[in-house]
């Protein structure tokens, strides 16, 4: 039998059937929540987002698989710097962090009735985009934020990287946060979102496939490990921490583990 990935008809009709599942179970997750987003509980919200992600990666039939999860930083605020592959890292996160943590969006995402909402109340930071000096100020509050407690999750690419799951260059954003909140770093490399979801694709559906995500928790870097390193020099650090283990993973995934 041909395997739905190299079978455009049987590929297609899967995908159309786990984007309505997707659909309707974001519906009914979100419906469920308007109190707690009217009441701006946003613990609440936040924790039913990990059974959110759950479930969805369970529809796609997707396995994380997370390495070094006792290295995962608990005791305060931390800035999680992890590559980005495909949309389908928001579900591997939101399984795998069995933390709080926030994400920084495009501020026009806010605007959208139940999905913005549900992200106002979890306390996600808005990031206004084209302006320099807006972009600027969304960084410094953010940072504030972060020195108050909010742990976050930034993609330094700032954008999905590329379909062989190599990176794009970093932008300096996250880290001249990370230099003004001056908290715990911790960097993740995540690998195999890219062939569940292949960025990129160009004609109907997003296609989405069965497999394997694997999802690596490092070491944190604790605020004086990184105290007198530039900001470029930050981002050369973490990016060949990131980096580093891409190769192996991409390895696994091409053996279907």
């Amino acid at each position: 039998m041909m395997h739905p990935r190299n079978n455009s008809f049987a590929s297609a009709v899967a995908s159309v059937l786990i984007w309505i599942g997707a659909v309707l179970w974001t519906l009914f997750v979100g419906l469920a929540l308007l109190p707690f987003m009217i009441l701006r509980l946003g613990g609440v919200v936040h924790w039913a987002g990990h059974y959110w992600g759950r479930v969805l990666l369970a529809l796609g039939r997707v396995t994380v698989h997370v390495e070094n999860s006792e290295q995962l930083y608990r005791a305060g605020p931390v800035i999680f710097l992890c590559n980005h592959q495909s949309l389908v890292d928001v579900l591997a996160f939101f399984h795998a962090l069995r933390v709080d943590f926030a994400w920084m969006a495009k501020a026009s995402l806010f605007k959208i009735p139940i999905f913005g909402w549900g992200m106002a109340a979890a306390g996600y930071i808005p990031v206004e985009r084209g302006d320099r000096g807006k972009s600027l100020q969304s960084l410094y509050d953010a940072a504030d934020k972060v020195k108050a407690g909010q742990s976050v999750i930034i993609f330094p690419e700032g954008t999905r990287g590329h379909p062989d799951g190599t990176m794009h260059a970093f932008k300096k954003g996250g880290f001249i946060l990370a230099k003004r909140a001056g908290v715990v770093i911790q960097p993740l490399t995540i690998s195999g979102a890219n062939t569940v979801m292949p960025p990129k694709q160009r004609r109907g559906i997003q296609r989405v496939y069965p497999g394997h995500i694997h999802l690596v928790i490092h070491p944190p870097l604790l605020p004086e490990d990184y105290a007198n390193l530039s900001v470029e020099e930050l981002m050369t650090k973490i990016r060949t921490i990131i980096e580093r283990p891409l190769d192996r993973l991409r390895a696994l995934a091409e053996a279907g583990q």
